[in-house]
């Protein structure tokens, strides 16, 4: 593990001052198919508990922290007549302002989704509190109107949900630290309708609000070559993460994502889905996505970057709910009802002892 890439000083976002350093991204809501058809994307206090917690696989006893933050976030909800709104960009269903009372319903519900995380912190009894962020509607102009109405809807709903959180007793066991930008790219640029103006004007008003006295951040994790991906300072983010997309398009390579992000400050998301449960060539690009965290390296153009396994906070993308023959099912969830040896080898992973010569 002593090679020179590991010795330069690292660009990426330095974890000792950072807000986030293992963020792990929890849906909610509702994922709507190709067919249309609407799957219920919820979190019980049993499935987060192994996400927060290391769970010894023959024993069941916690024996370590596993991911410091979740964010929770939704695609869509369904209206009062069952229809799917989406809380992203959709110019067919965009989500209005009842859909999004229905999200931060969602959110909030007994026994699921923030509640459940309360649920399953308690059960680990750590001292320091599991870390929280909660993704923003999409506010769509053909909903909303021009830019100062669409400012005002995104502040009013996260001002709504600041009420809710502080009516509440989850800061006992959970500290808000701020919101997350649902688009992963900046879409609308024409002079009435500008992301840039809406997302500059949302991180201001993230930036002036507090939870428990602390102030709140803002997050974004665009993809590779996503529409102002490089420019998230100047946007007022506090932190973003590229996506590599490696594991779902392999033609897009991680190593050139990592020099990206190593150049401009970013962390690294890290990719997978339910498919490492069954197929050799997906579990094989995840382990990739490991290897490269854990060495550093160059990418085709000799640019380096760092160990971003150590180096850098990392977002991780493990899919939503799966329901199938086989009951519902979740990607990292089940690599630890499964006893898969990949559940320990991430745990190492996030405490940055992974050796990627260990046994798979």
């Amino acid at each position: 593990m002593g090679s020179g890439v590991e010795a330069i000083m690292s660009p990426y976002p330095n974890l000792a001052c950072s807000c986030v350093n293992q963020l792990f991204l929890a849906y909610t809501g509702y994922s709507i198919g190709s067919d249309r058809v609407a799957q219920y994307q919820f979190w019980e206090p049993g499935d987060l508990l192994p996400v927060i917690a290391h769970l010894d696989r023959h024993t069941g006893m916690i024996n370590g922290g596993m991911f410091t933050d979740v964010l929770f976030l939704a695609f869509a909800v369904l209206n009062e007549h069952g229809e799917p709104r989406y809380l992203t960009r959709n110019e067919q269903a965009p989500a209005t302002s009842a859909d999004w009372a229905n999200y931060t319903n969602e959110l909030f519900l007994c026994t699921r989704n923030l509640d459940a995380l309360w649920i399953a912190h308690e059960k680990t009894c750590f001292a320091k509190r599991t870390h929280v962020w909660v993704a923003l509607p999409y506010p769509n102009p053909s909903v909303f109107g021009d830019d100062a109405s669409r400012i005002r809807a995104v502040i009013r709903w996260m001002d709504d949900f600041l009420a809710r959180w502080d009516d509440s007793s989850l800061d006992s066991q959970l500290r808000l630290m701020g919101f997350y930008w649902l688009q992963e790219s900046v879409y609308f640029e024409g002079p009435a309708n500008s992301d840039r103006t809406v997302i500059r004007a949302v991180n201001r008003a993230i930036r002036k609000r507090c939870a428990a006295g602390s102030p709140l951040h803002s997050l974004w994790i665009p993809y590779q070559q996503a529409n102002g991906w490089n420019q998230w300072r100047k946007l007022g983010f506090s932190l973003s993460f590229l996506q590599p997309n490696h594991y779902f398009q392999p033609a897009k390579l991680i190593e050139t994502a990592a020099a990206q992000s190593y150049e401009n400050c970013l962390g690294i998301e890290i990719e997978f889905d339910l498919g490492i449960t069954y197929d050799a060539a997906k579990r094989a690009r995840l382990q990739e996505y490991l290897r490269l965290g854990a060495t550093g390296g160059t990418d085709p153009a000799g640019n380096a970057f760092g160990p971003y396994m150590r180096t850098s906070p990392l977002a991780w993308y493990s899919g939503g709910w799966f329901f199938g023959k086989n009951g519902r099912k979740q990607a990292f969830v089940s690599l630890y009802q499964t006893d898969d040896p990949l559940y320990d080898q991430i745990y190492w992973y996030l405490h940055g002892i992974y050796m990627p010569d260990k046994p798979r």
